[in-house]
């Protein structure tokens, strides 16, 4: 099946360009059964601390700050990290940090981590019912203040009218797929699912 989109906009040629690795990641997710017990969440909250302590620095990108509203607030590597502690989890110290990016490369692993905030809507669902909240073992998937709608479109609008590189944007877009997908198979996050 052939996908359109408006070439003018980079949001759009993003999802486009990445569809099939997003569907694949998601599938993988949910394959490995992340929400089936609390164990297994573990390992999804071990994920998801190691791909937003790799993204960390982006949240902080000079250009991007000017360009992105409230860039630095979005920013959910913090929660993830009083999940961490919730769950008694050992912080992985395998170290794999962004830095350095040029803006349009940046924007696309940004695109995939804001991205993942309209899924934590379902995914809240789930949690809850293992026992965790936005106020415990879950606080990285809570909407912004703004809500998860709201803050998707201006993190979309603020994107499509910058003028970034496309073909660079999808690089890093691309890239951001593939390091949460790689990090699925790392033993820190494997450890908990043959529990």
């Amino acid at each position: 099946m052939t996908r359109t989109s408006d070439p003018l906009s980079l949001s759009l040629r993003l999802k486009d360009a990445t569809y099939t690795l997003h569907e694949n990641l998601d599938k993988g997710i949910m394959a490995h059964g992340l929400f089936s017990s609390a164990d297994k969440y573990k390992s999804f909250v071990t994920l998801q601390y190691l791909f937003h302590r790799d993204a960390n620095a982006l949240y902080n990108h000079s250009q991007l700050l000017e360009i992105i509203p409230d860039l630095a607030a979005r920013n959910r590597f913090a929660h993830v990290c009083q999940d961490m502690q919730d769950l008694g989890l050992t912080f992985p110290d395998d170290e794999k940090p962004i830095e350095n990016l040029d803006a349009s490369t940046a924007v696309g692993w940004l695109y995939v981590a804001e991205g993942s905030k309209l899924g934590a809507n379902f995914l809240t669902k789930l949690v809850e019912k293992l026992g965790f909240t936005d106020t415990f073992g879950a606080r990285h998937l809570a909407a912004d203040p703004a809500g998860r709608g709201a803050s998707w479109n201006a993190f979309k609008s603020a994107i499509d009218h910058a003028g970034f590189d496309p073909v660079l944007a999808t690089t890093g877009a691309r890239a951001g797929f593939m390091r949460v997908k790689n990090y699925l198979t790392t033993p820190s996050v494997l450890l908990s699912l043959s529990a």
